[in-house]
């Protein structure tokens, strides 16, 4: 998973998609478009957004990841910095799968987080 976050941060659309499961389910991205079902229309549209952006600037400074019997699952924190911009805290999960020759993601879902007053719930407890 660090691979491909390093990828999806220095534009490498290959590495990027290579990290991808052929049996992958869902991404899901920030935005509310970004919702991309299967390996193919998940894995044009990272290559897509890669070569348009030339990367992304994220910047993951707490991921760690588990695995039991050829399954993982991971979770992420970070940072999104556009130029122009405040930075927005970013978080990530998915899942993956060990196949035969390297671990690949079958589900991944990342998030902007949003103050609950935003969402007009104010006063939750956090």
């Amino acid at each position: 998973m660090l691979e491909m976050l390093e990828a999806m941060k220095t534009g490498d659309a290959d590495v990027a998609t290579a990290g991808l499961s052929e049996d992958l389910t869902t991404a899901i991205g920030t935005d509310a478009e970004e919702w991309w079902e299967g390996y193919d229309t998940s894995a044009k549209a990272f290559r897509a957004q890669l070569e348009v952006s030339g990367g992304l600037p994220i910047e993951m400074t707490d991921v760690r990841g588990y695995e039991n019997d050829g399954m993982g699952w991971f979770e992420a924190r970070g940072s999104v910095a556009v130029e122009g911009a405040a930075p927005a805290v970013v978080r990530m999960t998915g899942v993956l799968r060990r196949e035969p020759d390297a671990w690949r993601v079958i589900q991944v879902h990342a998030s902007a987080g949003i103050p609950n007053a935003e969402l007009g719930m104010e006063g939750l407890p956090i």
